[in-house]
């Protein structure tokens, strides 16, 4: 009557089983990508805080140095009645639109 029904189910279950371990792979595998991607993304934007943090570095060993941001136009700000002079630096990182700093450099 049931003449080859056993050999069915464990074919399907065979199967069933093969369709999940496959998913469960292809879930490690875009698990695996997006920890290098994160962590390359992670490096870039360490690599350009560290710049930026060089740059601070150097107009305090070297108060005449240039910063190689994007200098803003001069301007001044009062403190105590008297004007202080500054240029305003924009550092940007490329190809991320969330990242700007901005560094200020008194005197000009």
């Amino acid at each position: 009557m049931r003449r080859g029904g056993i050999f069915v189910e464990v074919a399907v279950s065979i199967l069933l089983f093969s369709v999940g371990i496959l998913a469960l792979t292809g879930t490690l595998f875009y698990g695996v990508k997006m920890v290098a991607e994160s962590r390359e993304e992670t490096v870039k934007e360490q690599e350009y805080r560290n710049l930026v943090e060089k740059e601070i570095l150097s107009i305090i060993r070297e108060p005449s140095y240039d910063p190689s941001g994007t200098p803003l136009p001069d301007d001044e700000m009062i403190i105590n009645t008297k004007p202080v002079p500054f240029t305003l630096y924009k550092y940007k990182q490329e190809d991320r639109t969330d990242t700007e700093i901005y560094l200020i450099k008194g005197g000009n």
